[in-house]
Formats: C-alpha cells, sequence, structure tokens
C-alpha cells in the first residue's frame, strides 16, 4: 500500500507514478492526474509554460518495468538504494531504474527525514512531506486459473484438389481468386515451370497505376512495363497495340542495378570501447527514440548507453558525403571539444558541422570521439 508523511508539498499519486512540488504548485499537480506522466507534459504543466518559472518537482513514471525518473532541486528519490537528486543540474536530472517485484520508491525533500505517522493512499492529490509508492509491475499478478484441456478437433475432411490459377490474372490490392480455366480437351495446357512466359492476351488491360508511396524503391515496374518487356523479347514482334507501319515505340525502361551499401568514411568512438559507423544517421542515448524517418534509407542506428545523466535521446549524428553534423537533443546538454580549443556547449536542437578529433562530452563518463571509419565496416 502506497503511504505518505503529512506535510506541505503539492502530491500527486496514480497508478502510472507519482509527482511531487513545490506547495504553490497544488494546482498544476492535480492537472496531472488527467494527463500523462510524461517528462515533456510535467515539465510544460509545472512550469505554467515558462521554463523559467520551472519549480522544484520530482516526477516518477512507471514504464514496464522501469521507473523514468525526473528530479529539479532539492528533491530526492529513492529506488531499493539508489538515489537520485537535482541539486547539481541546470535544469533536471533524468535516471532509470529497473524495478523489481516488489520494490519500493521514495520522494521526499533532501536532508533530514520528516517525522510523523505514515498515511495511506490509494491514489489522488494530497500535500506531503514525502510518499513511498509501491507500483505495480506488468506481468506480477497473480496467474489465472488453467483453463480445461479441450479435446483434439475430429480430423478434417481431405480438401478437394485445387484448380489452377489462370495465367494472366492480375491481383491488384485484393483477394479475388483467379478464374480457373476451361477444361476438356481444347483447355490450354500449362508451361513448363523453364519455359519463357508468353505475351498476355489481347483482352487484358494493365491498369498503369503508380505505387504513390514515399517508400518506392526505384525498381519495381508497372504491368505496362512488363507486357512492354515480354513484348520486347519475342523476335520480330512489335509491341502490343501498335498499328501496322507505325514507328517502334521507345524502348522499354532499364532496371535500376541495385543500390551500393553506404560505406561510412567516419565513426564515433566511445569511451566505452564501443565504435559506431555512422553511415547515415545514429541517435544516441539511454533509450533512444525514432521521432521521423522520412523513409527507410534514412532509418537511424540506435545506440543505447548505460548512464543516469544521459538523456533518452540525447545526440544526433548525421553523415553526408564528407560533411557530418551533430544536434544536442538532451536536457543536461552536451559539450564539443575541438583540437587545441576549450569545450563549448552545444545549442539544444542546432545543427552543428564537426571534424575528425573532434570530441563531444555527454555525460562526466561517457565521450565519443569522430575518428576514421574501420576498414572491416
Amino acid at each position: 500500500m502506497t503511504s505518505y508523511l503529512p506535510g506541505e508539498l503539492a502530491t500527486l499519486v496514480t497508478d502510472e507514478g507519482v509527482v511531487v512540488s513545490t506547495p504553490d504548485r497544488l494546482a498544476e499537480v492535480a492537472a496531472l492526474r488527467e494527463r500523462d506522466l510524461e517528462a515533456p507534459t510535467v515539465v510544460e504543466v509545472l512550469s505554467r509554460g515558462d521554463l523559467r518559472a520551472l519549480p522544484e518537482f520530482a516526477a516518477v513514471r512507471l514504464d514496464g518495468t522501469e521507473a523514468r525518473i525526473l528530479v529539479r532541486g532539492g528533491l530526492v528519490v529513492r529506488v531499493d538504494g539508489f538515489a537520485v537528486d537535482g541539486r547539481d543540474a541546470t535544469m533536471w536530472t533524468e535516471a532509470t531504474a529497473t524495478l523489481s517485484p516488489g520494490a519500493v520508491v521514495e520522494v521526499a525533500p533532501l536532508g533530514a527525514p520528516a517525522a510523523g505517522p505514515e498515511l495511506p493512499l490509494a491514489g489522488g492529490v494530497v500535500r506531503s512531506a514525502g510518499v513511498t509508492w509501491r507500483p505495480v509491475l506488468c506481468g506480477t499478478s497473480a496467474p489465472a486459473p488453467a483453463a480445461a484441456p479441450t479435446p483434439p478437433p475430429p480430423p478434417a475432411a481431405p480438401a478437394a484438389p485445387h484448380a489452377p490459377a489462370s495465367e494472366y490474372t492480375v491481383v491488384r490490392g485484393s483477394q479475388r481468386p483467379a478464374v480457373p480455366p476451361p477444361a476438356g480437351p481444347d483447355a490450354p495446357t500449362t508451361p513448363p515451370p523453364s519455359a519463357p512466359p508468353s505475351a498476355p492476351p489481347p483482352a487484358w488491360q494493365p491498369t498503369g497505376t503508380v505505387d504513390p508511396s514515399p517508400e518506392h524503391d526505384g525498381r519495381t515496374i508497372t504491368p505496362a512495363q512488363l507486357q512492354a518487356l515480354r513484348a520486347a523479347a519475342a523476335p520480330g514482334a512489335a509491341p502490343h497495340g501498335t498499328p501496322p507501319g507505325a514507328p517502334p515505340s521507345a524502348p522499354p525502361p532499364t532496371l535500376r542495378p541495385p543500390s551500393v551499401p553506404v560505406r561510412p568514411s567516419v565513426a564515433l568512438a566511445l569511451s566505452t570501447g564501443r565504435v559506431v559507423p555512422v553511415r547515415r544517421r545514429v541517435l544516441i542515448g539511454r533509450s533512444p527514440r525514432i521521432q521521423q524517418v522520412g523513409g527507410s534509407q534514412n532509418l537511424p542506428a540506435l545506440v543505447t548507453v548505460d548512464d543516469p545523466y544521459v538523456s533518452s535521446t540525447h545526440l544526433e549524428v548525421s553523415a553526408d558525403g564528407g560533411r557530418v553534423t551533430v544536434t544536442d537533443m538532451s536536457t543536461n546538454g552536451t559539450l564539443l571539444a575541438r583540437q587545441g580549443r576549450v569545450p563549448v556547449p552545444l545549442d539544444r536542437g542546432v545543427v552543428t558541422e564537426v571534424a575528425l578529433g573532434d570530441v563531444l562530452t555527454l555525460s562526466k563518463g561517457l565521450t565519443a570521439t569522430l575518428v576514421p571509419a574501420p576498414d572491416e565496416v
């Protein structure tokens, strides 16, 4: 059972998490009861839309078997001996803690613990001097009783053999069955698998529809192009639908060769010992997430690091030809150190060009150095 100590701090307890803030934010904390407890939502509501007015706060959100923690100012979050506070953060501190069944999460002010009787709390908004939350993890509830075994179904009757599908049936975006060929002595024989495909019958007309999806790879051909290729393969045959005496039509389109994989020219040498080639985009963070892709060719590589001072999605590194850029996406910031220069913080959300030898500091224990890509990639 969740419990709390009576006090003055505005406190919210739900099945999803806990939020504790200063006494003047009671209305904002109560408003979060109807909202999700994602980090952007908590910060927006508590700051009243102005980050300069963001108060001291602590927020813990249950995410599967992990606790997502945000702390600002003189509050501390303790999870089974793991403690996070916001004293040294410019804005706030982010961390993630893995929860075990029966884990206890404590949120309280820094300093001496408050005295007084602990009161039970099933959920809601109270004024407290600290709260002890016992989250219910997914999949830890009592298992449901096993269902009685059901007898095996009777053996199904043998299915009738399927008629062969028509050679020229074209199904586009539907489940229409193919029209079977006529039976009897005059029925056409199906060519063996090694025989080349014959030209389509005169009654068949292509739709001419081209896939408008942005994921089109440029190597898919339409039925009309396939018809032209088949007609051109027949010696001395004119394309279907060409009147006698008409000049020959344009040659059929040629298929593009498969695209050559992008060979990286640079890589990131992490202080953990890992070397990550930068082919197009790389996202580094404690739990990096993709916001926008813009096509399968631009799918980024995700690099996960175990560091409580690194944001969920901390840094983006992009390579376009010989140009390499970085974008800080964190809350605690990223330092850029060039050879012979004083390290400077990156502007959050601003694309900055970097070069070989530059060192990016994501936290006290994690750096990434831009190096040439290894030959064995």
